[in-house]
C-alpha cells in the first residue's frame, strides 16, 4: 500500500486511483530516466502531430469526427494544434494575411474608414500627434495582435456551422472542434505553406516574384482549395447528402468571409488602437 503524497489517499500500484499521482522511486531521479522522458516526449509529440496533420490533409473531417467520438489518444489536441500554427505564423511571417496596414483602414475604397477614421482622429487628438505617427505605431503593433486574434476565428466558425447544421443534433463543442480543424487548415495553407513555397521559388528563380506580387489569382486558388476542403470535411462530419453539403459549404464560406472581413477586422483594429 502507498499513501499518495498529493491527496493522502491509500492505494496499491504505481498511480493513485483518485488523483493519478505517480509513485516515484530512486530510479525516477536518475539522469537516464530523465533522458528517457525527454526522448518519449519528443517521439510522442512528433508521432501525434504527424498523425493529426496527415489525417487533416488526407481525410478532412475525420480528425474532428474521431475526437468528438472519443478517439483522441492518437491525435494532437485541437487547441494546441491551432496555437502551434499561429506561433509558427508569428515566428515566420511572410504575408500580411489578415493583418492590414493603417492606410488600408483609412482608404475610402476599402469600406473600413467609417469606423477607423473616428478612432484615428481621436488618437491623434489625444496624443497630439500627426496621422503619420499614429499609422506608424499601428503598423508596428498590429501584426502580433492580429495573429493572436486568429483565436476568434474558432468560435465564429463554430457559430456558423451550428446555424447551418442545426438539425444534426451536434452540440456546440462538436462544431467548435470542427472549426479548429478548418481554421488550422486555413492558417496552414494561406500563411505557412504557400508563403514557404513562394519564398523557396523566389530564392531559386527571382523573376517568379512578379507572379506572387499580384495575389488576385492566388486568392482564387485559395478559395477553391478551402471550399473543397470544407465540402469533404462537412460531408464526413455531418453525413448529409452531397448537394446539401456543397450548398452549405458555399454558404459557410460566404458567411465566414463576411465575419472575417468585418467583425474580425474591426476587432483587430480596435484592440490595436488601444495600444497605439
Amino acid at each position: 500500500m502507498h499513501t499518495c503524497k498529493n491527496c493522502g489517499n491509500s492505494f496499491e500500484g504505481k498511480f493513485c486511483n483518485l488523483c493519478g499521482e505517480k509513485v516515484y522511486s530512486e530510479h525516477d531521479k536518475s539522469i537516464s530516466h530523465l533522458f528517457h522522458e525527454v526522448v518519449h516526449f519528443f517521439t510522442h509529440f512528433d508521432g501525434a502531430l504527424f498523425t493529426t496533420f496527415k489525417t487533416i490533409i488526407k481525410t478532412p473531417g475525420k480528425y474532428s469526427l474521431d475526437f468528438c467520438e472519443g478517439i483522441r489518444k492518437r491525435y494532437f489536441k485541437p487547441i494546441p494544434l491551432f496555437l502551434l500554427f499561429v506561433v509558427l505564423y508569428l515566428l515566420f511571417p511572410r504575408f500580411h494575411g489578415l493583418n492590414m496596414l493603417a492606410n488600408t483602414y483609412i482608404n475610402q475604397k476599402d469600406n473600413y474608414s467609417w469606423f477607423a477614421t473616428p478612432l484615428v482622429e481621436y488618437k491623434m487628438k489625444k496624443k497630439q500627434v500627426a496621422y503619420e505617427e499614429v499609422a506608424r505605431n499601428y503598423d508596428e503593433k498590429s501584426p502580433k495582435i492580429a495573429k493572436l486574434c486568429l483565436l476568434l476565428l474558432l468560435p465564429m466558425g463554430a457559430l456558423v456551422t451550428a446555424a447551418l447544421f442545426y438539425r444534426s443534433k451536434r452540440v456546440y463543442f462538436d462544431h467548435f472542434i470542427l472549426s479548429v480543424e478548418t481554421s488550422s487548415f486555413y492558417v496552414f495553407l494561406l500563411y505557412l505553406f504557400v508563403p514557404l513555397i513562394a519564398t523557396l521559388l523566389i530564392g531559386v528563380y527571382p523573376r517568379i516574384a512578379t507572379v506572387f506580387s499580384d495575389d488576385s489569382w492566388l486568392w482564387i486558388v485559395f478559395a477553391v482549395l478551402i471550399l473543397v476542403f470544407q465540402v469533404l470535411a462537412f460531408r464526413r462530419f455531418f453525413k448529409e447528402k452531397w448537394p446539401w453539403t456543397i450548398l452549405k459549404a458555399v454558404i459557410y464560406s460566404t458567411l465566414f468571409s463576411v465575419v472575417v472581413k468585418y467583425i474580425y477586422i474591426m476587432i483587430v483594429f480596435y484592440l490595436t488602437m488601444l495600444f497605439v
